[in-house]
């Protein structure tokens, strides 16, 4: 990091009362530790933290070891909340929620060290880019990343953030954008997936060029399919890169220019836990202490060493969310991965999602003009195949269902929504 920006970020620290540049050193150091290194350290910093609790947080007072410490989820924490919070920690708490794209809302406190970690997190996978602090950054994206309070926006102006909420995103709004991008000399774009992918179709529909100043693109929130991924390189014609996040497990990952997804492991202890969900607790977060918080995400690790030299963990796969599952007639459950398999070596598909409720099934895809009838007939006959529905129907380019952060969810569960119905008839 050139002095300038050293002392520019350095400054922020001090402002904001964070330690985001000491943080970034830390993770640059050890990002190339051995893993018998990055262990012991590891170790050193979840048996301080399990002490930390132990007496400090009432919910660990009956536990001796860590091994104890069963498995959390947002239902245990949801129901005494105050059994986690430290009382030894005397310094700023951040309060912070969660989107409730699985429709439990979920507000936790987090430290400074904690925030500092988050900041530090975004900053590395940014710099895969070959972006330098201080250059220009657009956030494009829903309420889950962009917040609206004075303090944020004071710290995203410091930050050389610009704003680009995508609750509105229409063709006037998407060309003003890209306008302003380009005549703000902007570096990287940072955001959910399917928003930047749309900007993308944007740009490739109307063969508009790209802002020539972009650096990179890194795309977080939401699953990057492979050919997002291509649609996404070839609009902007620079790299995308992957960050996958859970800030209250301290779950921050980074993809390298290996395309392999590194997760920071001086942030967070984590396994596989019974039921195949991601499981991690946070070390950076003294403020309330979450061991052992299930994700609820299924994440397929790898044994093998990455090129790029790094030797922070790497996650082979993110499978999806344990919320993605469609229960058909006879009860049995599927996995919206069977989805993403069956349709990930059709081009012309650019994103789907699937609404079922107790009788019928639809599969709506976001497709282009080379979307063909033999296409139509070829998934209902594999959710036929499959899944057992009294009604099966695909439709092409309908508006899908969001989140209330504006995410793009792959199953819309309307179970209950078709029982209420009956029940009113």
């Amino acid at each position: 990091m050139k002095l300038i920006n050293k002392w520019k970020l350095k400054l922020i620290d001090k402002i904001g009362g964070l330690n985001i540049y000491d943080t970034l050193e830390e993770y640059k150091q050890d990002q190339y530790l051995s893993s018998n290194e990055l262990n012991i350290k590891r170790k050193k910093k979840l048996d301080e933290l399990f002490s930390f609790a132990k007496k400090s947080a009432s919910y660990y007072s009956k536990f001796s070891h860590y091994e104890e410490v069963p498995e959390l989820n947002k239902k245990m924490v949801n129901q005494a909340p105050s059994a986690f919070v430290s009382t030894l920690y005397k310094n700023k708490r951040v309060k912070k929620s969660t989107s409730g794209s699985t429709g439990n809302p979920f507000t936790y406190y987090t430290s400074v060290n904690g925030q500092s970690h988050l900041w530090a997190g975004l900053l590395l996978s940014w710099e895969n880019t070959g972006y330098q602090f201080g250059e220009k950054v657009a956030f494009i994206a829903g309420n889950a990343l962009i917040k609206k309070s004075i303090q944020h926006k004071i710290f995203y102006k410091l930050m050389n953030i610009d704003l680009y909420p995508v609750a509105l995103l229409n063709g006037d709004i998407i060309k003003d954008y890209i306008e302003t991008i380009r005549n703000s000399n902007t570096a990287v774009l940072y955001g959910y997936t399917t928003a930047v992918n749309t900007i993308a179709d944007y740009i490739l529909d109307h063969n508009i060029t790209p802002p020539y100043s972009l650096k990179g693109i890194v795309c977080t929130s939401e699953m990057l399919t492979d050919n997002m991924r291509a649609n996404i390189e070839k609009a902007f014609g620079v790299k995308v890169f992957n960050q996958y996040g859970c800030n209250e497990a301290g779950v921050s990952a980074f993809e390298c220019d290996q395309h392999q997804l590194h997760i920071i492991s001086s942030r967070s202890v984590f396994e596989t836990g019974k039921n195949g969900h991601f499981i991690s607790t946070d070390l950076a977060n003294e403020a309330e202490i979450l061991m052992k918080y299930d994700t609820g995400d299924l994440v397929e690790f790898s044994d093998e060493p990455c090129a790029c030299g790094r030797n922070y963990p790497v996650i082979k796969k993110i499978i999806g969310r344990s919320a993605d599952v469609i229960v058909d007639r006879a009860n049995k459950k599927v996995h919206t991965t069977f989805f993403t398999h069956l349709l990930q070596r059709n081009p012309s598909i650019k994103q789907f999602q699937v609404v079922y409720d107790k009788i019928s099934i639809n599969l709506n895809l976001a497709v282009d003009h080379n979307f063909t009838k033999a296409d139509f007939t070829k998934y209902i006959n594999a959710m036929k195949d499959y899944l057992d529905f009294e009604k099966y129907e695909v439709t092409v380019n309908n508006v899908f269902h969001t989140s209330k952060n504006l995410k793009h969810t792959f199953v819309v569960d309307q179970r209950n929504n078709f029982e209420a119905v009956q029940q009113t008839c």
